[in-house]
């Protein structure tokens, strides 16, 4: 490989860092309540209200795409994803990331080898890179949350016994705690302050952070709205019900660490290395997926991998 196919993976490269730290840059800029999606429901016609229409104001080209997206599965799809993620991008500011990233990848795939099967396989891996950081940060989001929850529902117990209402309380929580768990907390009295039911704007929170430890939550929330009773007395049980169940994963956790780990490892260390090989030599590692006996050696090791990841996902999962 020439010097100069050398320099221009490396530009390739930084090219792709700046547009990941583009788009972190534009997260930590953009606040919560710029980007209100369709899939947050903002609707309240049902309950009385007055509609809220959000999309009013979309009117230039990239935001007539958004729409169109939304109205598919996909694009809902992708909706709920940055929503759970916390990621301020509509879906089509998404969408050409991904186009974006995928080309810049492709390009440095041809740069390294000049050889088109090297450009495809690189490229397919940039593919999936954007939706692989999505689900980590919806992940580290939702976990990051849980770990806060009992603590909140401790405050907001603390604030119904100094005389506060639940909104009040929640206010006063969101606007202490830390993110995700304040963020999340602030668009839920927001969403009640524009008009809606305080039991919807708990249904949206529970749709962006899927938690059962906040389903509970909700549900005693709900039911006292309903029967009434002492609501600070039942969050401080939930409370303590909450830190149990947390401090039990944690040591499960620790316990099933070394297993998962040896799962991650076994399942991605030989499409790595695959991918290495056809990206540097590409003719070479090409004669395994050649019509013909050879081809059952890639295909039975990808069935084989997938069936054994699953099997050691399902032995380390342990519910709690």
């Amino acid at each position: 490989m020439s010097i100069l196919g050398v320099l221009v993976a490396i530009l390739i490269g930084l090219a792709i860092m700046a547009v990941f730290a583009g788009l972190l840059t534009v997260m930590a800029r953009e606040s919560v309540a710029d980007r209100m999606y369709e899939i947050v429901r903002s609707d309240v016609s049902d309950q009385g209200g007055a509609r809220i229409d959000f999309t009013a104001s979309r009117k230039n080209t990239l935001k007539q795409l958004d729409q169109r997206f939304l109205a598919r599965g996909i694009g809902k799809g992708i909706a709920e994803n940055l929503l759970q993620a916390d990621i301020k991008l509509t879906v089509t500011e998404y969408v050409l990331v991904v186009l974006a990233i995928t080309v810049l990848g492709g390009l440095a795939g041809f740069a390294i080898s000049r050889h088109p099967i090297s450009a495809l396989v690189a490229a397919i891996i940039a593919f999936f890179m954007p939706g692989i950081f999505v689900s980590w940060r919806r992940i580290k989001r939702r976990r990051d949350f849980g770990k806060q929850l009992a603590d909140t529902v401790t405050q907001v117990a603390g604030s119904l016994r100094a005389g506060y209402s639940l909104v009040q309380s929640l206010d006063t929580v969101a606007k202490q705690l830390p993110p995700p768990a304040g963020d999340e907390f602030l668009r839920v009295v927001r969403e009640v302050q524009l008009g809606q039911p305080l039991s919807v704007a708990l249904a949206h929170l529970l749709e962006r952070i899927k938690s059962d430890d906040l389903a509970m939550i909700i549900s005693a929330i709900n039911i006292h709205q309903q029967v009434g009773g002492n609501l600070a007395g039942i969050l401080e049980v939930v409370s303590e019900t909450i830190r149990e169940r947390v401090r039990i994963k944690q040591e499960i956790s620790v316990l099933t660490a070394q297993q998962r780990i040896s799962g991650y490892v076994l399942a991605l260390l030989p499409i790595v290395l695959a991918a290495i090989l056809l990206i540097i030599n590409p003719t070479y590692e090409a004669r395994l997926f050649t019509p013909g006996p050879t081809l059952c050696i890639p295909t039975g090791s990808g069935v084989l991998m997938v069936i054994g990841f699953f099997i050691i996902r399902r032995i380390v999962d342990i519910d709690v």
